[in-house]
């Protein structure tokens, strides 16, 4: 009977980790999954949305955005680009909003780090939906750029540089 007591409570406090922190109980460490996210990108850059357009498809049947970003810094690929442009699903036009779960949503002024691939016609497209996508923030008590509230940029970056390196290596 108690064995029964201990392997429920076990079961209580697991489900209760995963509705409390479901990024820690149900998802690789962020480490690794950004590092996976700089592998498997063709592009990684640190910088500021300077535009998002949205459009419709030919039939009016779909919402597509492009995404301009301005390019503070190349982590990999093509360094004489001083911006990007990123092709994501969604957006508004006219009061009419479509929205894609699990797709990076810019907005005009972020500063953002994005994870992208090209795909067959060239177009840039984020990598790993909206966790390819991390805003960059200022912290109010330091001044010092930050990737979300636990990592300063300069060392988020730094790392990323050793994973792409690595990489190159690999190659």
């Amino acid at each position: 009977m108690r064995s029964v007591s201990v392997i429920l409570f076990a079961l209580f406090a697991g489900i209760v980790l995963a509705i409390v922190s479901p990024s820690n109980a149900l998802s690789q460490p962020a480490a690794a999954a950004t590092e996976d996210l700089a592998q498997r990108a063709d592009v990684v850059v640190v910088g500021k949305v300077t535009g998002v357009k949205s459009e419709w498809n030919g039939d009016r049947s779909r919402i597509y955005s492009t995404v301009t970003v301005q390019v503070d810094e190349h982590i990999k690929g093509a360094k004489a680009q001083q911006s990007v442009v990123i092709a994501t699903p969604g957006g508004e036009i006219d009061g009419v909003g479509e929205v894609y779960s699990h797709t990076a949503r810019f907005r005009a002024d972020e500063q953002v780090i994005v994870f992208a691939t090209a795909d067959r016609q060239g177009k840039l497209k984020v990598v790993g939906g909206d966790e390819g996508k991390l805003t960059v923030t200022k912290d109010a008590m330091t001044g010092m750029l930050m990737v979300g509230d636990r990592e300063p940029l300069t060392a988020f970056t730094s790392r990323l540089k050793s994973v792409v390196q690595a990489q190159r290596r690999e190659e």
